[in-house]
């Protein structure tokens, strides 16, 4: 394609990312710059002040606490979900299945969910953890409410998205490297080492980025742990900006802008370091995986598979059904957790007999499955583009498709409010802002999940069906979609749970009538409800377990 016609494509990307992102992020630049709220109709002047003002001691230890968290949780994040998907993927160890399922399981928790669970489990004298620690005859105490007690979290719960992204990419994985190296001698160890990971260093680089700027803006787990003894991070600090009396806006839109410049740090670092390989292994000669056999570690290896499921989502379970089904929340001593005569059915039965939460379920799926369905059909025309194509832009396109990693919820949630409630388009106040709001926020997330297993399929797959008269359009339906069937469909599920459990940029967006389950659940927790919450979150955690369950199959690979 030549001329003008080659910028049809890239023109509508640019066209549909312009809108969930670029406006967003130029409204950001322009409160950055000025003196007032925008569009507030208020009189204002330009000037740099913003951005002098934002560099205070209470800025640098936010800083110090968002490296914490992020790096600390981002090492914890990798190792598990590395360790879990090559396990799934590559290993012959029992019980696949749970293995599997354990790397999916942390979706079934949302981060204010876990956040709240754990605050019970490890805060102080009252948590339960604390209180058998105590019956035990044991000094030592769990301190969850810490910069160490967020990482934690944030490292035992994004599990999913190395996970998934590791995975798809180890499935693409061509055996013939794998048995050459056995051939010659190597064992386990060095073949992991010099033949596994640099094969899918594309999946790990990514799915650290990602995981180093999800964590160093996530707002619920600082705010639920830290919150109560003080500690910011930088999410922390942008949301107490704007929570100050008038709203410092312009300066939580300059601390947004300090992000967006060491995220493009982040990611030419990345392309430089994957710059000049060749990451393709699937090629026309067929593909079949194989396993490696664990020896003597096959057991040890699924017993840690049954730890991590038990500390993931067992122990927040437990309290969750404590708080659930008490009649009170004081627990004198261990035993009493367990007494009959201290539970109640009350508390559930309201939640499951009112008309609100059955409400905001509904906005929940329809909102989540929209953005889902919609965005993934985005994310791989995006990605196919970016990395399949010579078209103009792709650099651009990508480079925008990066850029929600550098702009917290908060701040990208309000950027949308002003956009669309000044646009004369029926849109703020309905699903459909939500559902911008979402495609525009978990874009990364689904361009770099698809991204991962594109970069592994070899084009002389597409070029051998274009020689034999096919159409472009027939050789990505016969060729490039079976064999990212899994990737695809990774990058949907993700979304879709995500969407389900977003909170962040839906707290600025919301009305009563499109209010969606985590925003009731975030309700009742300011409310000081946490019966209710606990009661709320049960359900809402068994919906996204049988939501993900139901979805897991389309996750195994098809080739």
């Amino acid at each position: 394609m030549r001329g003008a016609g080659q910028w049809v494509l890239p023109g509508f990307l640019f066209g549909v990312l312009g809108i969930l992102i670029v406006l967003p992020f130029l409204t950001l630049i322009y409160t950055s710059f000025i003196t007032a709220a925008p569009f507030s109709g208020n009189t204002y002047t330009w000037t740099l002040q913003n951005y002098y003002a934002i560099w205070t001691p209470q800025m640098g230890e936010a800083i110090v606490n968002t490296m914490i968290v992020a790096i600390g949780g981002t090492a914890m994040a990798m190792t598990i979900g590395g360790l879990l998907a090559w396990l799934a993927a590559r290993s012959d160890i029992p019980g696949k299945w749970l293995v599997h399922l354990a790397g999916l399981m942390p979706l079934f928790l949302s981060l204010i969910v876990a956040a709240l669970a754990w605050s019970l489990l490890g805060s102080g004298r009252s948590g339960y953890l604390n209180i058998l620690l105590a019956s035990l005859g044991l000094p030592f105490r769990i301190d969850m409410q810490s910069v160490v007690g967020i990482a934690f979290i944030h490292g035992l719960y994004y599990v999913p998205f190395p996970f998934l992204y590791i995975y798809s990419a180890l499935t693409l994985i061509h055996p013939d490297l794998e048995e050459a190296a056995g051939i010659h001698g190597a064992n386990l160890i060095r073949t992991l080492r010099y033949i596994t990971l640099p094969s899918i260093r594309p999946a790990v680089l990514g799915s650290a980025l990602l995981l180093l700027v999800l964590m160093a803006e996530e707002f619920p787990v600082p705010q639920i742990l830290g919150g109560p003894k003080g500690i910011e991070t930088l999410s922390i600090h942008i949301f107490n900006l704007m929570r100050e009396v008038p709203p410092a806006t312009n300066q939580a839109s300059a601390v947004c802008m300090v992000l967006t410049a060491i995220v493009a740090v982040l990611v030419v670092m990345q392309r430089r370091l994957l710059a000049g390989r060749d990451y393709r292994t699937v090629t026309g000669k067929g593909l079949q995986s194989r396993t490696l056999p664990l020896g003597k570690w096959r057991w040890p290896a699924f017993g840690f598979v049954l730890l991590y499921v038990f500390v993931a989502m067992g122990l927040p379970l437990l309290a969750l059904l404590q708080g659930a089904f008490r009649a009170t929340l004081y627990i004198p001593d261990f035993a009493s957790m367990f007494d009959p005569a201290q539970f109640s059915t009350r508390f559930m039965r309201e939640i499951l007999t009112d008309p609100v939460v059955y409400k905001s379920l509904l906005n929940s799926l329809m909102a989540a499955g929209a953005t889902a369905v919609l965005g993934g059909l985005f994310y791989f025309v995006l990605a196919y583009v970016v990395h399949r194509t010579d078209l103009p832009g792709r650099k651009w396109l990508e480079f925008l498709a990066n850029v929600p990693l550098a702009l917290p919820a908060l701040v990208m949630g309000l950027g949308i409010l002003w956009i669309w409630a000044n646009i004369p388009l029926p849109i703020y106040g309905t699903l459909a802002v939500l559902v911008i709001a979402y495609m525009g926020r978990f874009t990364p997330q689904g361009f770099r999940a698809i991204s991962a297993s594109i970069v592994q399929i070899h084009d002389d797959l597409e070029h051998a069906a274009l020689v034999a008269g096919a159409t472009r359009f027939k050789a990505v339906r016969r060729i490039v979609w079976p064999l990212m069937q899994s990737g695809v469909a990774a990058a949907v599920i993700v979304i879709f749970v995500l969407g389900m459990r977003e909170l962040t940029a839906s707290l600025f967006l919301y009305t009563t009538d499109t209010r969606v389950l985590s925003i009731v659940i975030y309700e009742q927790y300011e409310n000081g409800g946490w019966s209710a919450v606990a009661s709320l979150s049960l359900v809402y955690t068994f919906i996204l377990i049988a939501l993900t369950i139901a979805g897991r199959r389309w996750m195994r690979a098809n080739i």
